[in-house]
This record gives structure tokens, C-alpha cells and sequence, in this order.
């Protein structure tokens, strides 16, 4: 059984998320749910939308379990999966778990679209949102680590 996790840290987009259950919030809805197994191992759920709001990948509990095949390449291995489009070869998704993480429990860099168009894209380093870059900040037991009306 997984669980909402209470107390973790994931690194999203060069920035620390510390016992914030809701990374990005956008529109009232929570786009990013950070859950922990009974085994102890934490995962975060979200979907990645391309610039025409189509669903390109479903991730589940840290794992890409659902992706556009014909437009992107899925690459898992031990304690890392990414999503990589087929026509340009940009990465994606990068998610870094348990060894592949250096600094969390959780590393995770994504370029994602709402389905209205929104960009949310978070580099290994930085956080891009509507012409703000974030980048080493700590967000440490908020509700929420960027809210977006």
C-alpha cells in the first residue's frame, strides 16, 4: 500500500521540496503527489502533456508506466527512468530514485505542459515558470511550494 507521504525531500527543478506535499499547484489542482510504500520507498505521481495538451506519459509512484511509444522513447534501469521525445531527443522526464539521487530521496526533472498550455519546465537545475526562474530555493513544511490561480 502506498501512502501521502508526511515527512520527505525531493529535489524538483534545482529546487528542495521538504515535507511539502504539494509541489506545484496550478488552477486549485495539485500537479505532483509525493507517496511513500509500507516498504519505505517514496514515490511521486504526475502526467506529462505535450504544447497540445495529448497526455505523453502517465508516472506512478516514481515509475514511467504509461507513454506515447510512437513519439517518445522510455528508458528504465536501476533506480532511474526517462522520457525522451523521439523527434528532437530532448529529455523529457529524468527521475532519479534511491542511488541515483544524491542529494534526496526523489530527484526529478520534467518539461510538462498542462492540458491548457501551461509550461511547468524544471531543468536539473532550475525551475521555468511564466518568465521566473527559480533555482536553489528551499521550500520547507508548506502546503504547497508554488501556487499558480
Amino acid at each position: 500500500m502506498w501512502q501521502i507521504e508526511n515527512e520527505f525531500k525531493v529535489i524538483i527543478g534545482g529546487n528542495t521540496y521538504i515535507n511539502t506535499p504539494n509541489i506545484l499547484v496550478y488552477k486549485g489542482t495539485s500537479l505532483f503527489t509525493i507517496r511513500r510504500s509500507d516498504d519505505g520507498l517514496l514515490g511521486i505521481d504526475f502526467d506529462v502533456y505535450d504544447k497540445q495538451g495529448k497526455r505523453a506519459a502517465t508516472i506512478k509512484k516514481g515509475v514511467i508506466v504509461q507513454g506515447n511509444q510512437s513519439e517518445y522513447t522510455i528508458t528504465t534501469g536501476m533506480d532511474r527512468y526517462t522520457l525522451t521525445e523521439n523527434k528532437t531527443g530532448a529529455v523529457i522526464c529524468d527521475i532519479k530514485k534511491r542511488s541515483q539521487a544524491v542529494n534526496a530521496e526523489l530527484e526529478v526533472s520534467v518539461k510538462l505542459y498542462t492540458p491548457d498550455g501551461f509550461l511547468f519546465d524544471a531543468t536539473p537545475t532550475k525551475t521555468n515558470i511564466g518568465g521566473m526562474q527559480m533555482t536553489g530555493c528551499v521550500m520547507s513544511n508548506c502546503g504547497a511550494g508554488i501556487v499558480i490561480g
